[in-house]
């Protein structure tokens, strides 16, 4: 059997008599703009941050739904997996994601993101690869370059030593170049 690509249609749904939004499982959706969100972060330290790491989950969740649970995202290609993470985020309007392999070095990049904070950001690329796999995502931003977020995805112990050299100033390819001399 071929592996199920993502399917958008049905993904959100709209009942206007009601006033309701939701996802393809039923569970209910809020359309809050990006703005607000960012506003969020300046009044409410780490609360953006946790917003979106529930944000992610629930990508994340309805991606292991439809792959046969956090097992069978497990033995799904990469690639498969990546693009149903991909096709949540997009649809959540947090930007268009995909994956990047530096040696051994997994890198995800959210081109256009839809609201302009690494915490927010991280947190929900983390929640998402956390809620589909049933294991938690460490994960560091890399910067960014015009419209374009990088951010690694590695063990906690790597993750701290990509925060600190990004923290010296250093670009997310020197960052990258440091730790596959260190691992």
């Amino acid at each position: 059997m071929a592996d199920p690509a993502f399917d958008p249609n049905g993904a959100v749904r709209f009942d206007v008599k009601s006033g309701a939004a939701s996802d393809a499982r039923g569970t209910r959706l809020v359309l809050v703009p990006a703005g607000a969100l960012e506003a969020l972060e300046r009044t409410t330290p780490g609360a953006l941050a946790h917003l979106g790491s529930e944000v992610g989950r629930g990508c994340g969740a309805r991606v292991a739904a439809r792959l046969g649970g956090d097992a069978g995202v497990r033995a799904a290609t990469l690639e498969l997996v990546v693009s149903h993470l991909a096709g949540e985020l997009a649809i959540a309007g947090l930007g268009a994601v995909h994956l990047e392999r530096w040696g051994r070095a997994m890198v995800i990049v959210v081109s256009n993101p839809g609201v302009n904070s690494d915490g927010f950001l991280g947190a929900a690329l983390s929640g998402a690869l956390a809620a589909a796999a049933g294991r938690e995502v460490s994960i560091a931003p890399l910067g960014r370059e015009g419209t374009t977020a990088r951010y690694f995805v590695g063990t906690q112990q790597t993750v701290v030593k990509a925060r600190s050299l990004v923290s010296q100033g250093k670009t997310w390819s020197d960052v990258l170049g440091a730790l596959q001399k260190v691992t």
